[in-house]
């Protein structure tokens, strides 16, 4: 879905960008843990059991890795895109009274304050110069 947000839409919609990102990065941790103790499993070289345990693991990471892909085409599927999963980092495409803008949300942030001009996404996000009220 193509869309563009003005500021106060895209402070609202932080209220389903926050649920989604919720479990996203509890899965993004749970993932981490599952996988650093797969890692110490293989390196453990145990005989007894270790297959099954590596398949079960192997399976729960899928299910994570699935579960963030989820998550992502939600966001997606409201005209968004994630950066970068660490920290997590949404893009809103947006409009401003000078036109067409970038907003930039991070995990732990409680609105949208900063932003990039379009076509500059991967660079440093700056301050916006108006901020949504309440922010």
């Amino acid at each position: 879905m193509k869309r563009n947000y003005t500021l106060p839409e895209a402070n609202q919609a932080l209220t389903l960008v926050r649920a989604i990102a919720s479990e996203l990065l509890e899965r993004r941790t749970e993932r981490r843990a599952l996988s650093q103790k797969r890692d110490q499993l293989e390196a453990a070289v145990t005989p007894e059991g270790l297959r099954s345990e590596l398949a079960d693991l192997d399976a729960r990471i899928w299910e994570h890795d699935e579960a963030l892909k989820r998550c992502s085409t939600e966001l997606e599927d409201l005209g968004m895109t994630v950066l970068r999963t660490n920290p997590l980092t949404v893009h809103i495409p947006g409009q401003s009274k000078t036109g067409a803008v970038v907003f930039c949300w991070q995990e732990g942030e409680g609105a949208v304050c900063y932003g990039h001009p379009t076509g500059q996404e991967k660079e440093q996000r700056r301050p916006l110069q108006i901020r949504a009220k309440g922010a």
